[in-house]
């Protein structure tokens, strides 16, 4: 496995401070984020969750990043995630980022995504409402630690997603699966934040995979692989980690998913937590300048030098754009219609839970998720043209940039962004703040597939996604001052 790190250090002006709180729901909350689950509470917990803030702040400019263990929060919730944070630290919204692991193997949440459910989900709003002031005080916290930092980022390679996307040999229709030929992005980007001693503080790491690894047989909560891999990160460097989720719409893990997936998401955590350690460990934050001084006679002659560390004069700033995007929106029949077929799938759901098989109930429930969904979808959506997602834009210094936007978009339009980007470094995520939805490519289109009937977006959504992220990303390059 080939890396490459680079040793862009900087300077000093720009400000971090790290937070962190567990986020861990009690047990017996509803576990039901599979439509092919049987059970319906989380039977314990496999490993905790944490909610990681990451303040920056150059005094011109200061932003928050929140990590949470979580598969989303949803419209209403994450809303009023921002508003909790906005009031208590000061910040305006543009300023806060919230960004989602994606881990499936959480708590379920929204009542929305608990109608499908008859047990758990008088623990949710309970969860819900602290989990929310959860994130505030941890904001709130990060805000309170700054100090002097510089930061550098680096890449490395790790192969522990492939392309989901699957036709299955049978009939050629398109399933979850493992498509080894598909499309898929390799790249760790790490970005390293120091403190201006050397001390580390903060590791950012970026990389695309859905955190699918605990299948539908998992009853456990858990951070899936991110939280894994977080832990390793932690342990090697003596960092504070966040993972920042990237276009993973149509990238899954190579193992678990439908079995053995609470094995699996610590092994593949820990393959992609080393890959990140060593990206960082090569990235000096404070390059040293080797000056010769002269010899040491030994077995052979040894030349000696002074390895002092280099502080570079220039000063790392930090900006921020907001993009608004304004998707193209598919006509989609009337909320009502999928509304009633939810309603009777619940009730013949629930019928089964009494007295059917367990094959019987599998069925059912995922047929429940699935007519939630596109309720869900319906009510969000129905009769309107378009819809809007802002894209998020965090730049450190002139080589970094942290672009975020909500929704699930494909692994082509991240890698098409990254690889086009002014900025050397460019992490590029999906699943941040308000809005839910996959964003697929037009080719997809083509194939259908799970995806692709949820989505309420237009072909074209994905290329738009591209040429505004890559303009808003010129304008930043273009305006350094």
């Amino acid at each position: 496995m080939t890396t490459q790190s680079t040793q862009n250090t900087h300077q000093t002006g720009l400000r971090a401070g790290v937070a962190r709180v567990d986020i861990t729901p009690p047990i017996g909350i509803a576990h039901a984020n599979w439509g092919a689950q049987t059970h319906q509470r989380a039977a314990g917990v496999d490993l905790p969750l944490w909610a990681t803030a990451l303040a920056l702040s150059d005094d011109a400019e200061t932003v928050v990043i929140i990590d949470v263990d979580v598969l989303y929060l949803w419209k209403n919730e994450a809303a009023a995630a921002l508003d909790a944070v906005e009031n208590l630290t000061g910040l305006p919204k543009s300023r806060i980022r919230l960004s989602w692991t994606h881990t499936h193997s959480g708590p379920t949440i929204g009542s929305d995504w608990t109608s499908w459910t008859s047990e758990g989900g008088e623990m949710v709003a309970p969860y819900t409402e602290n989990l929310i002031q959860q994130i505030a005080g941890v904001a709130w916290k990060a805000l309170q630690n700054l100090r002097p930092v510089r930061a550098s980022a680096g890449k490395g390679s790790c192969k522990i997603g492939v392309n989901r996307r699957l036709q299955r040999p049978e009939d050629g229709a398109v399933i979850v699966g493992r498509n080894w030929d598909g499309l898929v992005d390799d790249s760790v980007q790490v970005v390293r934040i120091d403190e201006t001693d050397g001390t580390p503080l903060a590791t950012i790491v970026n990389y695309a995979c859905h955190p699918i690894t605990v299948g539908p047989d998992g009853q456990l909560i858990t951070p899936d692989y991110p939280g894994m891999m977080k832990r390793v990160v932690e342990e090697a460097t003596g960092s504070t980690c966040l993972f920042l989720q990237g276009a993973t719409g149509d990238i899954g893990p190579i193992r678990g998913v439908a079995r053995d997936g609470l094995i699996e998401y610590k092994r593949l955590g820990r393959i992609l937590g080393h890959e990140a350690s060593k990206v960082w460990w090569e990235i000096e934050s404070r390059p040293a300048r080797a000056e010769y001084l002269g010899t040491q006679e030994s077995g052979a002659p040894l030349a000696i030098y002074n390895d002092r560390a280099h502080d570079p004069d220039t000063i790392q700033k930090l900006r921020v754009k907001i993009q608004p995007m304004k998707l193209p929106i598919r006509e989609l029949p009337s909320p009502a219609e999928y509304e009633v077929e939810l309603e009777k799938s619940v009730a013949r759901l629930n019928e089964l839970r009494v007295n059917g098989s367990e094959a019987d109930i599998r069925w059912q429930t995922m047929l429940s998720k699935r007519a939630a969904m596109r309720a869900d979808l319906a009510r969000e959506y129905q009769g309107r043209t378009h819809h809007t997602y802002d894209l998020q834009i965090f730049t450190i210094g002139d080589e970094i940039a942290l672009a975020a936007m909500p929704g699930e978009p494909f692994v082509e339009i991240g890698l098409r962004i990254k690889e086009k980007s002014p900025f050397k470094h460019t992490l590029f995520s999906g699943y941040s703040n308000v809005g839910w939805a996959y964003i697929p490519t037009p080719q997809a289109y083509e194939l259908g597939g799970y995806e692709v009937e949820v989505t309420p977006f237009e072909p074209g959504a994905s290329l738009q996604v591209v040429d505004e992220s890559l303009r808003a990303l010129g304008e930043m390059a273009g305006n350094k001052d």
